[in-house]
């Protein structure tokens, strides 16, 4: 197995590791994810898959952030979670309709990554909102998991190409910012000891 393929294959590892203790802390009440951002996150995802496939340059992560995404909404559904849909929330959609249009009629799967990513950024902010209100609601473990497996997707990178390489970099970007975020819970621990 070369670099590369070590890399891909640590990055789906942490990635779907991120999961187990987040959908645990979902379904014990300890996380109060945003519900709407995560069935945002899995739509754009998918998309952002299938754009991959269709370019021949999965990145391993995606896939685990697929399957990972339907678990963290099956936990949110069984705890009741409030769906908590925004207008925002409509606007990425849109946008993911709008990236596959174009893909169908262009024949270019990347208008639907570039454009799902898009979405996902502007998806993102709702949620990073309240992390940075209530940093407490997120656990932590699963994002500095969920960031290790992001940062073995950007080492993973065969070509640097849209479809191989944009996603991985502004996943680990996203995820890097959900991290600093939520460490910021610890600093007001030792700050009140």
């Amino acid at each position: 197995m070369d670099l590369l393929s070590t890399f891909a294959v640590l990055s789906f590892v942490f990635s779907v590791a991120a999961y187990v203790p987040y959908t645990r802390a979902v379904l014990y009440s300890s996380a109060k994810p945003t519900l709407s951002t995560w069935l945002s996150w899995w739509i754009m995802d998918f998309a952002i898959l299938a754009g991959m496939f269709a370019k021949h340059a999965v990145a391993m992560q995606m896939i685990a952030y697929v399957v990972g995404c339907a678990f963290v909404i099956g936990a949110c559904f069984w705890r009741k979670a409030i769906l908590g849909w925004t207008r925002l929330d409509s606007i990425c959609m849109l946008l993911v309709v709008c990236a596959i249009v174009l893909w169908a009629l262009s024949g270019d799967a990347n208008f639907a990554i570039v454009m799902s990513l898009i979405a996902m950024c502007i998806g993102t902010v709702p949620m990073l909102v309240n992390v940075s209100h209530a940093p407490a609601r997120e656990p932590f473990l699963p994002w500095i998991l969920v960031l290790i497996g992001g940062l073995f997707g950007v080492a993973a990178i065969p070509k640097w190409t849209i479809a191989a390489a944009l996603t991985p970099v502004v996943f680990a970007i996203v995820q890097v910012a959900f991290v600093l975020l939520i460490s910021r819970k610890f600093r007001r621990k030792n700050a009140s000891v």
